[in-house]
């Protein structure tokens, strides 16, 4: 039997209006939460706003989610997305890649000797059903909020009970009026709105922020595998002591913010460069999620520096691979999307020879979907913590491992560096609070923070942080990070050796084979 679908997003109940009015009615709001004041609305009844499932990216409008096995439930479902979560619900399993299994056998089979011969006596684990892994326990949401709602924008106009100042409101239409009538080149009214709410959004936290329609969309497309990229290049060079942008693709998101080939690169976000950050160091913080900004402060060789905003957008993420090297299997999980569980089984179903330990592989992963996090936490514990979700400094719920778990014993390492972060941290910190791993690497970015995406009717959204995590035990991360068991300080290149080394020493006595059944033939 399947077990019901975690439902944990935060769906807004109103359809908020794209009129001019409207989005001033949403600034006005905003302030006044802001300023410490109520708003209250009497809100007249309007159709749900459309739900978007990742797997299609089609909007459908739905007050309720079907659990496989538990009926019909009013539910809310935390998708959490790294340097930027995201809430997008997911109501089906997502589809494998095409040619992927559906279903797997999973059998331990104990080794004989010091050598790797087998003795034949099968070791049986339950089948794992693929449908499975990517179906969260149920969680009980009565205690939850059921949506972020945002009161009718139509009938704001009607109770405003001195929530915000009526000199403050017409202060904000001034500047307004003003930059209509006297700013040196001409505006839209549209972007002044997205630049004034997107201005009230990043200055509650890193990771509120406006969407536009092509950042919406693109922070949809992130659940299927899609993450960021600004289309550059950069290196140091050691004669200008400056990094720079070496290549910068045509109609790139840094072209067309007008970046160009050899200008100077002197901040990535709130970080000053110098020739003590890596290559990886830069990479990592100008990719991203698909969707998000990234601030640069740039120039050219040397001239006035600016400041720049690009947008990430769409790079095709590489699928999950394993290797096997020495009997044993080395998988790198790059980012957490709703497959994560089945291409996770899929690549160990494809490698060459059982295995007898397990490494994965979560430098540079910047997290992703929550719920994916737990998938492949349920593949080595039952019935364990895996994550705490915290609202306005309080417990709200804690997320468990689900389904039968396929490699109960099986020795696990987690490889991590000071760049895996949000689900990632989630996935390691479960893992070792229940003695189920051993941690290697660096101590982790620490961002546990949940954003919920609030739609705005027209294609656009805001995305606004809603909880904090912490660890299955209730361990803070964000800020703190998860620290490894067994640190390292060498280069990176030599960590996969010395992970190895280690797992040799602890004379794994069992191997592991994932085979997919040929199924019946019909006639």
């Amino acid at each position: 039997m399947k077990p019901s679908q975690t439902n944990l997003v935060y769906q807004p109940s109103r359809v908020v209006s794209q009129s001019n009015a409207a989005r001033l009615s949403v600034l006005a709001l905003a302030l006044g939460v802001l300023l410490g004041g109520v708003w209250v609305a009497t809100a007249q009844a309007r159709p749900n706003t459309p739900s978007f499932n990742a797997s299609t990216d089609t909007a459908t409008a739905e007050t309720t989610t079907k659990s496989p096995q538990a009926g019909t439930q009013k539910s809310v479902k935390l998708n959490d997305a790294v340097v930027d979560a995201i809430n997008i619900q997911a109501s089906t399993p997502q589809p494998l890649p095409t040619g992927a299994p559906t279903r797997y056998d999973v059998t331990g089979e104990d080794m004989a000797g010091s050598g790797d011969e087998m003795d034949g006596g099968d070791v049986e684990v339950p089948n794992a059903q693929i449908g499975d892994i990517n179906a969260p326990n149920s969680i009980p949401s009565a205690s939850l909020p059921m949506d972020a709602s945002v009161p009718d924008i139509g009938a704001t106009g009607n109770v405003a009970l001195g929530a915000i100042a009526p000199t403050t409101v017409a202060k904000f239409v001034k500047v307004v009026d003003t930059i209509r009538q006297q700013y040196v080149r001409s505006t839209s009214d549209e972007g002044i709105f997205a630049d004034a709410i997107d201005g009230m959004l990043t200055g509650l936290d890193p990771y509120s922020e406006y969407l536009d329609a092509q950042a919406f969309d693109n922070l949809r497309l992130f659940t299927d595998g899609d993450v960021g990229s600004i289309g550059v290049t950069a290196r140091f060079h050691p004669d200008d002591k400056m990094w720079v942008f070496d290549e910068v693709l045509p109609n790139s998101p840094a072209a067309r913010v007008g970046i160009l080939r050899n200008f100077y690169l002197h901040q990535i976000n709130d970080i000053k460069l110098s020739d003590e950050q890596t290559q990886q160091d830069i990479d990592q913080l100008l990719s991203g999620i698909a969707g998000s900004q990234v601030r640069l402060v740039v120039s050219d060789k040397g001239r006035r520096k600016h400041t720049v905003t690009v947008q990430r957008s769409l790079v095709q993420q590489q699928p999950i691979a394993a290797q096997w090297i020495d009997g044993v299997a080395v998988v790198h999980i790059p980012v957490f999307q709703n497959t994560t569980g089945q291409q996770l089984m899929a690549a160990l179903a494809n490698l060459p020879q059982p295995f007898s330990a397990l490494v994965i592989d979560i430098r540079n992963n910047p997290g992703g979907v929550l719920s994916a996090a737990s998938d492949v936490a349920s593949l080595f514990m039952q019935d364990k913590p895996v994550v705490q979700v915290h609202k306005q400094q309080q417990l709200q719920e804690q997320v468990m491992t689900h389904g039968q778990v396929q490699f109960a014993d099986m020795p696990l390492v987690i490889v991590q560096n000071r760049y895996s972060a949000s689900a990632a941290e989630v996935l390691a910190s479960s893992l070792q609070e229940n003695a189920r791993a051993t941690i290697f690497g660096e101590t982790s970015y620490g961002k546990g923070s949940i954003q919920s995406i609030v739609p705005l009717g027209d294609n656009t959204a805001v995305k606004l942080t809603v909880a904090h995590y912490y660890s299955g035990q209730g361990k803070k991360i964000d800020g703190v990070g998860v620290k490894p068991d067994i640190a390292l300080t060498s280069a990176e290149t030599d960590w996969q050796t010395q992970v190895l080394d280690w797992l040799k020493q602890q004379k794994p006595t069992k191997v592991y084979r994932v085979q997919i059944p040929v199924a019946p033939q019909q006639f």
